[in-house]
């Protein structure tokens, strides 16, 4: 387990299972939880479906968010929240996808 280190937006953990090892995000804010492949200090559109015992973070009261609802480009949702720092950073970065602008290591 990692801890969330400012400026990154969510804690890490791996988990290690019979298919391998599995990299948990967890937003440092809400209770929106994600899978990757790896540790990294910001993702893009580098998510994995959720695995078969995702349901325990469910049941605990987090949302498990699906690599296709990641993968959701940003003109497909509501960005009126997003200041225009953020908007700065989006386009630094090259984000184009809401996993992008919800784990990010921005400044």
């Amino acid at each position: 387990m990692e801890k969330q280190a400012y400026p990154r937006t969510f804690h890490t953990a791996t988990v290690v299972g019979r298919e391998g090892e599995t990299v948990v995000l967890c937003h440092v804010h809400y209770p929106w939880i994600a899978f990757a492949n790896e540790r990294r200090e910001w993702y893009g559109e580098d998510f994995l479906a959720p695995p078969p015992w995702a349901h325990t973070f469910a049941n605990r009261g987090f949302t498990v968010l699906s690599s296709e609802r990641l993968a959701t480009p940003l003109s497909g949702v509501d960005t009126s929240v997003l200041t225009q720092g953020e908007w700065r950073e989006v386009r630094f970065y090259g984000i184009t996808t809401l996993g992008g602008v919800l784990f990010n290591a921005w400044d």
